[in-house]
């Protein structure tokens, strides 16, 4: 389940369980302003307040659109409830982006994932540790960034993802963020011109480097990241993201021709589903002078 922490004061806000079934139920009949449902499926599990729905996977959290009943397809539907105070802090946390995301390896120091949080500078937000696909998410109220020092990370190897949301640095993204679906975008694509292109190829590539060689290299490495994240596509920013990857395979130890070639695969497989977009911004020099380069 979602569990706040405030370690300051020792104090733990956690909903609890009203009834569980199995039966295909509209969830927005069965709740209320004092309740919410999670639906269970294999790899993610949905929330569902009385306004809104959002989709947990191991990568992200997003906003969906309200679907029919009849299109929702779960294994288990759990409906909980709460107090206020605990549902202040659960419907801020779900409007929020996040600022900093790792997946620890299961050999990283403890300081030196201290190290890595502290430099996110967050000293006002929630700090998630979460398993899932499994409905367990652990948040930690940060509120000075002293809070970083009192966290225990138990059986780190159940860790799937450790996020950051900073409240202040929310402040400054535009209203629509979650109109840009990362994975299951639910409204029409964006005209080209606005498509973040750049940035889902640097976060393919991020991803592919978490999981099969060290999430340290994507954030030891000096990058343009305000280039590679800005809000339209364009050459200059496209550049900037292979000169990132141009820098992620020149950090890689072993293996460095195997991972060549899988880097070089995803490329191809990008390239290939963004083919109009891509054509349009004259990029297939870029990607020929890239393969050079590594």
């Amino acid at each position: 389940m979602i569990t706040f922490y405030d370690i300051n004061s020792d104090l733990i806000l956690e909903p609890k369980i009203e009834f569980i079934t199995k039966l295909k139920i509209d969830p927005f009949k069965v709740i209320s302003e004092n309740t919410f449902a999670i639906a269970l499926s294999n790899n993610h599990f949905d929330l569902f307040t009385s306004n809104d729905t959002f989709r947990f996977t191991p990568e992200f959290k997003l906003k969906l659109e309200k679907k029919p009943s009849n299109e929702l397809n779960y294994n288990e539907l759990i409906v909980l409830s709460a107090d206020d105070d605990y549902l202040k802090l659960l419907k801020q946390y779900l409007t929020l982006e996040p600022c900093f995301k790792i997946k620890p390896p299961d050999d990283l120091p403890r300081q030196e994932l201290l190290k890595l949080l502290k430099n996110s500078n967050c000293k006002n937000g929630f700090l998630e540790i979460n398993a899932i696909p499994q409905p367990e998410i652990d948040i930690v109220l940060i509120q000075t960034g002293e809070e970083f020092d009192k966290i225990e990370l138990t059986e780190p190897e159940k860790i799937n993802r450790i996020i950051i949301y900073d409240i202040e640095k929310n402040a400054c993204l535009p209203e629509t963020i979650y109109s840009v679906a990362k994975k299951f975008p639910m409204r029409p694509s964006p005209e080209p011109q606005q498509t973040q292109l750049h940035t889902k190829l640097f976060n393919l590539i991020a991803e592919y480097t978490e999981k099969n060689i060290s999430s340290k290299i994507i954030w030891h490495i000096s990058i343009d990241r305000d280039k590679i994240f800005r809000e339209k596509t364009n050459p200059e920013t496209l550049n900037a993201t292979f000169q990132a990857i141009k820098k992620i395979i020149n950090s890689i130890k072993l293996n460095r021709e195997e991972h060549i070639q899988k880097i070089k695969a995803l490329i191809e497989v990008f390239y290939s589903e963004n083919y109009t977009e891509l054509e349009k911004l004259n990029i297939t020099t870029q990607i020929e002078k890239f393969y050079i380069e590594i």
